[in-house]
């Protein structure tokens, strides 16, 4: 019974941790963990990926928005929320992306929403403002919790 146990436990491990490499994966898991209640689901679409910054689109609860997300040793972090100011690549560049990021960020979003219902794009675009989740403060970390990976 202790080696089933061990094997199980093995492979949930294992499938855990190539689920975690695939950014299509753990993006929306990670934002799931953080803000889904069983009462308000939360729809992550599209994810789009260039190198360690992703912009995700949500709706939740008849409010949406995008975020862009960024790869730190911690996993993926949300570094910030908005909406169509996040599908500019010039907006992308002035936040600290490099020119090839920004606009390949940009492109990429482009094509993902390009098929997306005009509801979901008027869901997505009806975020007001932005609002910064991690700073330079943070390190990255997404909050100040640098100590836990010590």
């Amino acid at each position: 019974m202790k080696k089933i146990i061990a094997i199980l436990a093995c492979l949930l491990l294992a499938s855990t941790a190539s689920a975690g490499d695939d950014p299509q994966q753990a993006i929306p898991a990670r934002l799931k963990l953080m803000f889904e209640r069983p009462d308000k689901p939360l729809d992550i679409a599209p994810v789009v990926v260039q190198a360690d910054w992703a912009i995700v689109g949500w709706r939740q609860d008849g409010r949406g928005g995008r975020a862009l997300m960024k790869k730190t040793h911690h996993g993926w972090s949300v570094y910030l929320c908005s909406g169509d100011s996040l599908k500019d690549a010039g907006t992308l560049e002035k936040i600290g992306l490099s020119t090839n990021d920004a606009a390949g960020l940009a492109a990429r979003l482009k094509d993902a929403e390009a098929g997306l219902d005009s509801s979901v794009l008027a869901l997505l675009s009806s975020f007001q403002g932005t609002v910064m989740m991690m700073n330079e403060a943070s390190n990255g970390s997404g909050g100040g919790h640098e100590g836990h990976a010590q």
